[in-house]
């Protein structure tokens, strides 16, 4: 019987209302991005698949003009972006084209504005296809994104 004096029993409360608020919680997360995580193309995964994964290769891919891209990420940093630093992750998965293909964020700046800064430009930025021998093929990769306060430079 419950005893309301007893103090074993009111743990017992406790502990069972902290497992069902725990169950609860976890069971409403299911299938939901973890935080962190976005997507910047449509829920279709494509030739990508849904999450990054390896995807043999022998050459890399590159991007063909770093130089235009840095340019890039610096004015819309100037115009958009405040004056602080921080560092974006980005998977990319690059296709045969050598398009970005779809986009997570891997890591965050902690500035929602650079990650959308660092989005955009690498979703723009044309890479060499990575190639499987001689054939052309897609990869996800991981793409740095460092911002340097404006008074500095842009680095990728």
């Amino acid at each position: 019987m419950f005893d309301p004096k007893n103090r074993i029993h009111w743990l017992a409360v406790i502990v069972i209302a902290i497992i069902l608020i725990l169950v609860l919680g976890v069971t409403s997360a299911w299938g939901q991005e973890p935080p962190g995580v976005m997507d910047l193309t449509n829920r279709n995964p494509g030739p990508c698949g849904e999450v990054p994964a390896y995807m043999p290769r022998d050459i890399e891919p590159r991007i063909v003009d770093p130089a235009a891209v840095r340019e890039h990420l610096v004015a819309l940093q100037e115009s958009e972006g405040p004056d602080a630093g921080g560092r974006v992750v980005l998977w990319v998965c690059v296709a045969r084209t050598g398009q970005a293909a779809s986009i997570l964020i891997h890591t965050t700046s902690g500035d929602p504005v650079l990650d959308t800064i660092a989005l955009r430009v690498i979703a723009a930025t044309r890479y060499s296809p990575a190639r499987n021998g001689d054939q052309p093929t897609t990869v996800w990769i991981a793409q740095p994104v460092d911002f340097i306060p404006r008074s500095k430079s842009v680095e990728l």
